[in-house]
């Protein structure tokens, strides 16, 4: 059965252990499908590349990419597998589509990748790669790398892009309420992916409040690579709306064509 493509968010890393966040329960309480994805392919923005890199086959090591957190989360092991099918399933999608890329077996899954999957699919027991980001990458090279990936859907492989949709880290509190121009370009961009916008979407940086949200670019490319995946026309389905850490966006959406 068709995957639908999902963009998660994946916030601090002690989102994996802090049940009383919003979004730590939606990711444990997410139904995915009726029908167990066959695999994953996830890309983070936390392996970023010169060049468009994807896993190789083999175990895949648990990336400890922060400090500064309790032990627990150091603790935390993921082991998925890159079954060497997956690797070469995958590879092939990229490159039909024209898209060079390569495989690396120093990487493994990094916290953008393992902690929303060690909610939404505890057992570890879907097979996974995770793709790289490459530093060159805008909005429409993102939108490419989804399309090049949605075949994988129709196979019942489950695309998935992790980010968030505000990401700056001079307006992150502990606590405080939610800043207004996170609000706004949080509504502003989901409103464009619920009616498949994806023009504007491609140009979200001409929004005022685009350089406010999103200082860097990477947590918000995986929407676009998600988006993508889904297939010509594809639209958002809005799954969940949160803030953490005041200004951090927790947004998700699940993607489908008309």
């Amino acid at each position: 059965m068709k995957q639908s493509p999902l963009f998660l968010p994946h916030g601090a890393p002690d989102l994996a252990i802090r049940p009383e966040l919003e979004a730590h329960q939606f990711l444990k309480n997410l139904c995915v499908s009726e029908v167990k994805p066959n695999a994953i392919v996830i890309i983070s923005p936390h392996w970023q590349t010169d060049r468009l890199v994807i896993t190789s086959a083999g175990p895949l090591k648990t990336i400890h990419d922060f400090r500064g957190f309790s032990q627990q989360l150091y603790d935390m092991q993921y082991t998925a597998d890159a079954p060497s099918w997956l690797v070469a399933r995958t590879h092939d999608a990229i490159t039909r589509y024209g898209l060079t890329v390569c495989e690396d077996n120093s990487w493994g899954l990094d916290h953008g990748a393992w902690v929303p999957l060690s909610l939404a699919f505890p057992k570890a027991d879907i097979p996974v790669v995770q793709i790289s980001l490459p530093y060159a990458y805008g909005s429409e090279e993102s939108y490419n790398l989804g399309r090049a990936l949605a075949p994988l859907a129709d196979e019942g492989i489950l695309v998935i892009g992790s980010g968030a949709l505000t990401h700056n880290f001079a307006e992150v509190a502990a606590n405080g309420d939610v800043p207004d121009w996170a609000l706004e370009f949080d509504h502003w961009v989901s409103d464009l992916a619920e009616r498949g916008e994806t023009c504007a979407l491609l140009s979200s940086s001409n929004h005022k409040y685009y350089q406010k949200a999103l200082p860097t670019d990477e947590h918000f490319l995986p929407l676009l690579v998600a988006f993508g995946a889904a297939g010509e026309k594809s639209f958002g389905e809005k799954l969940h709306e949160s803030f953490t850490y005041r200004s951090i966006s927790m947004s998700a959406f699940r993607f489908h064509s008309r």
